[in-house]
């Protein structure tokens, strides 16, 4: 399962037989996009498009980039900040 905000980019050849669908993912991934945006880009449930990147990264036709684990260390580090902030009101 992809995670909303993890990096979707168009790396392969498309094959003739895309879908319409799978035809618009590659169209907006040639930049870097989350699976999110791409869900509102598509006007589709997010649940459908990550079975379409599924698909699509097992073809070789995208690369999917998750967010560095780094960042989940700082947000901690924040969100204790922030705990111990409202303790002291």
């Amino acid at each position: 399962m992809f995670d909303l905000v993890a990096t979707v980019r168009a790396i392969g050849d498309p094959p003739g037989e895309l879908g319409p669908e799978q035809q618009l993912i590659l169209r907006a991934a040639r930049n870097p996009i989350s699976v999110a945006d791409l869900a509102v880009e598509l006007d589709l449930p997010v649940g459908v498009v990550r079975v379409l990147l599924g698909d699509m990264r097992d073809h070789g036709l995208i690369s999917v980039s998750s967010p560095s684990s780094g960042g989940s260390r700082s947000n901690e580090r924040i969100l204790k900040e922030v705990i111990n902030g409202l303790r002291a009101l």
